[in-house]
């Protein structure tokens, strides 16, 4: 399966200050994309079992004042958060599939939180968000304490390959 990605920004967030660049963070990206779809344990995912040869989504990265508004108006929570996926599922009635690509949906990313959270590097935390969104978008979530614990080992797992 192959997969694609657009990468943007939401508001007038300055990534140079961050030391974060577009041209830096694709290839790591698309490399986590290839350790992920070759994972025996996300094979569970719907999107291995539809008749999909390639996946798609967006990535867009905002300040906390932009993911704030956006918890508040689609979480119902009035506070800032690192991550947020709008989740377009392949199982889903609304789901979009055209000439076998699968439109996963959008993640979305406070570069500020991600920088006040990080334990190692800004990149580094990024790249876990990134993969977590990527994990939702393509149907995992973690309501449950056992599914937490799937999510986070996956997420360790590829992010050591990386």
């Amino acid at each position: 399966m192959n997969s694609t990605f657009t990468i943007s920004k939401i508001d007038d967030i300055n990534l140079k200050k961050y030391n974060i660049t577009f041209k830096n963070l694709k290839p790591k990206i698309k490399k986590m994309l290839d350790i992920m779809l070759n994972l025996k344990e996300l094979k569970k995912s719907k999107i291995f079992s539809e008749n999909i040869s390639k996946i798609r989504f967006d990535l867009s990265f905002c300040k906390d004042k932009t993911i704030h508004q956006i918890n508040r108006e689609y979480r119902f929570k009035d506070s800032p958060t690192d991550v947020i996926t709008f989740s377009l599922f392949v199982d889903d009635d609304n789901s979009i599939i055209y000439r076998k690509t699968a439109d996963l949906g959008q993640i979305i990313i406070s570069i500020e939180t991600a920088d006040k959270q990080k334990k190692e590097s800004l990149e580094k935390e990024i790249l876990t968000l990134i993969c977590h969104g990527i994990l939702h978008l393509l149907g995992f979530d973690h309501l449950e304490k056992k599914d937490y614990d799937f999510i986070v080992g996956v997420q360790n797992k590829i992010l050591e390959e990386l």
